[in-house]
């Protein structure tokens, strides 16, 4: 059933459905002296999206996560979510004076804001970091060629209240259209390729973030 959900907004995902509108920092200085908690999330299923796997429909969909996940696994492919959610809060710290509260390791189960502010305590500011979609998938046009889907929500969530401060949400290929790489080239050396493609994302979305909401 989990896969069954998962397949199901993976689809979502790529048909554009997934609604996050941005919405921007009444002030720039509205972090300036704040205390940050950053929330943290069990690593997402991953889907590995072939031209075989994809001809089967929902129980194509269950393999290519399972493949996926196992990728994940073995290659030690880290979140996104993870290397953003630092790179933000660096940066809160460095340039709006903003101090960043102790990790708890207490895994969100629930994204809701009201939840969110009860699991993690304390905060005058939650960052709240999530990944959305994370796979490969091969061009339609060219079975053989493929490109990286990446989907990130964030948000600034008052800690005390629940309400929402900021949000945007990343959606990022950060594979070259003119030069695809091959599902082997991705996959070798450790999956090097597909790190990198994913640590370029993340840096894109870092930056997006930070022009469009949260005024850093």
């Amino acid at each position: 059933m989990k896969k069954f959900c998962c397949a199901v907004a993976m689809a979502a995902v790529l048909s554009g459905c997934v609604s996050a509108p941005t919405k921007s920092m009444d002030s720039s200085s509205a972090l300036q002296g704040k205390h940050v908690v950053v929330t943290q999330y069990a690593k997402p299923d991953f889907s590995a999206m072939t031209p075989g796997k994809a001809a089967f429909g929902l129980f194509g969909a269950m393999a290519m996560i399972s493949a996926g996940n196992e990728l994940v696994k073995s290659e030690n492919i880290e979140d996104p979510a993870i290397e953003i959610s630092e790179h933000l809060a660096s940066d809160m710290e460095a340039k709006r004076s903003a101090t960043l509260l102790p990790s708890s390791h207490t895994i969100a189960t629930d994204d809701n804001p009201a939840s969110l502010v009860k699991i993690y305590p304390g905060a005058d500011v939650i960052l709240d970091v999530k990944t959305i979609n994370w796979m490969y998938n091969y061009y339609p046009s060219q079975w053989g060629k493929y490109h990286v889907n990446y989907a990130a929500r964030v948000r600034l969530i008052d800690g005390k209240t629940g309400a929402l401060v900021a949000q945007h949400l990343c959606k990022i290929d950060p594979t070259d259209p003119n030069d695809p790489p091959t599902n082997d080239a991705l996959r070798a050396n450790h999956a090097a390729l597909l790190k990198e493609f994913l640590h370029k994302a993340a840096s894109s979305c870092v930056s997006d973030v930070e022009q469009q909401a949260l005024r850093v």
